[in-house]
């Protein structure tokens, strides 16, 4: 974790010291999850949310991760992608009731992105092709849980004119995880079985399918924000396990930032 933070700190001072665009803020999201992709159990969540921009020749950091802007070719690009999950604890969830519970688990990795449409096209679409170690976090331990790979085409749009149009995102791909990564989820070890739930060995593979649409707005200061992201697991290799209690999950948010400090 030191090295992480001591990364993190190196990469800020970079920001703040080279030529670029900088904007700093902060502000606050209000999401509904499942506990996990197919789990019948909703969590609500308001969270605090630290805002960081930077845009350069070379690096661009927003709310979708980090770009190295590695250019491959014309059309495609080489960053570095995220995604996080919340931990679900011990006891709250009644499929996975005399459990171990499943740690906060962040996803990193290289990200290729391969643009499909003309540079100067109103719909932009592109080919994404992130490849994620998830990394779990248990006392401040880190364990490596698996890995995940999630193709997917994605597509992006203005809505409206000027500074304050709605920027539009939709993106549907597949999530092939390994074995380890489906065992801590979806596994059950003899130890746990109980009435209606059987002994389960999780296998790599096919994960489901996800649909996920966007919405953006900068209004001055303040930047407002909202996604709406379905799950289908029919199929999946794990789909059989009893800890899967129904095949379709919907997650949403909004947040809402304030930016107090730009930087051209």
């Amino acid at each position: 974790m030191k090295r992480i933070y001591t990364g993190l700190s190196a990469a800020l001072l970079s920001m703040a010291t080279q030529a670029g665009t900088l904007e700093l803020g902060v502000g606050a999201s209000a999401i509904s999850l499942p506990d996990y992709r197919g789990s019948d159990e909703q969590r609500a969540y308001l969270l605090p949310v630290p805002y960081i921009s930077y845009r350069s020749e070379h690096l661009e950091v927003s709310r979708t991760g980090l770009r190295g802007k590695l250019a491959l070719s014309e059309r495609a690009e080489l960053d570095l992608s995220f995604g996080a999950t919340p931990p679900v604890r011990a006891g709250r969830n009644q499929a996975r009731l005399g459990m171990p519970e499943l740690d906060p688990m962040l996803e990193v990795g290289p990200s290729l992105r391969y643009r499909l449409s003309a540079t100067d096209a109103a719909v932009r679409t592109e080919l994404v092709l992130p490849v994620r170690a998830v990394i779990g976090f248990d006392d401040w331990r880190t364990r490596h849980r698996g890995n995940l790979f999630n193709p997917r085409l994605a597509a992006d749009w203005k809505l409206g004119q000027g500074d304050e149009a709605w920027k539009l995102g939709g993106s549907l791909g597949v999530l092939v995880g390994d074995r380890d990564l489906h065992q801590y989820v979806y596994g059950v070890a003899p130890q746990y079985v109980r009435p209606g739930r059987a002994a389960y060995d999780a296998r790599g593979g096919y994960g489901g399918t996800q649909l996920t649409f966007s919405a953006s707005r900068d209004l001055g200061d303040y930047w407002l924000g909202a996604f709406l992201r379905t799950d289908h697991l029919a199929g999946a290799r794990f789909a059989d396990s009893p800890l899967v209690r129904q095949e379709n999950n919907v997650s949403a948010g909004i947040t809402l930032v304030w930016r107090f400090y730009r930087r051209d």
